[in-house]
């Protein structure tokens, strides 16, 4: 059996280090094909939003995954949610409507691993076709969708796998919270695989010096997200709690 991970963010991935020992040539690799970690465990790196994810998925499917695992970041919806908190949702909501369950008994063994890594919450998580950055973006979406948090990728894996008849699984860790605002000119220093550009972040920062605390308690909040999806990674047992034979097939 072949599991595929999905992950938006280069940094992210690296967060699967430990898993065979991640190195820069794979990172490289994974952009473009399926690269082992491990024994059962195949790595993709998409780029942020829910095309790449998608085309990503696919392709993971193609060569092979047996189940589906959506891997990173998200930002928090809730007021309950801080940074380095740990999300595993019971069900992933689309921008157009719609839920796409996650697979019960993964998700219940998965708990059972991980409830002692980090503030652990199991809510709905929201894929938005677009970035919410604002908080009262964030509080809008939260009364609309009930959802907890907010990320680009997730239904798009979700949806890939429902067509393929695999399980589907998410695991992300919070990096804003829902009062953080994410200023939206930082994208201009990034590529879509989270790199940062250093010239073009100086002379951001240069242009716009208010920018200088931002993104300090920003880069603070990854920092925190990434240590959770690290001790997640470690905790979650060889094959992220043996998703399979599958339990409970959503369709």
């Amino acid at each position: 059996m072949r599991l595929g991970v999905v992950a938006a963010l280069s940094a992210e991935a690296g967060c699967l280090a430990g898993r065979g020992g991640l190195k820069e040539n794979l990172f490289k690799a994974a952009i473009s094909s399926p690269q082992q970690l491990s024994g059962n465990l195949w790595l993709m790196i998409s780029g942020i939003g829910g095309m790449q994810a998608e085309r990503a998925a696919q392709r993971l499917i193609e060569d092979g995954a047996d189940a589906l695992l959506s891997w990173g970041c998200a930002g928090a919806l809730s007021t309950h949610l801080q940074a380095g908190d740990l999300l595993i949702p019971v069900a992933v909501q689309a921008a157009g409507g719609g839920d796409f369950m996650t697979d019960s008994g993964w998700h219940a063994r998965l708990c059972g691993a991980l409830s002692g890594s980090a503030n652990l919450a199991t809510d709905a998580l929201f894929s938005s076709d677009v970035m919410v950055a604002a908080p009262q973006q964030k509080q809008v979406l939260r009364h609309s969708s009930g959802a907890v948090a907010v990320d680009m990728e997730s239904v798009s894996i979700a949806m890939a796998a429902r067509r393929a008849q695999i399980p589907f699984m998410a695991i992300r860790a919070i990096v804003d919270d829902s009062d953080t605002a994410i200023p939206a000119c930082i994208n201009s220093a990034m590529d879509r695989y989270g790199n940062v550009h250093a010239a073009r972040m100086l002379r951001l920062l240069v242009k716009h010096p208010s920018l200088w605390p931002r993104l300090m308690r920003l880069g603070r909040q990854f920092k925190a997200a990434r240590s959770t999806l690290s001790l997640a990674a470690a905790l979650a047992g060889p094959d992220f709690s043996a998703f399979s034979p599958m339990d409970n097939l959503n369709r």
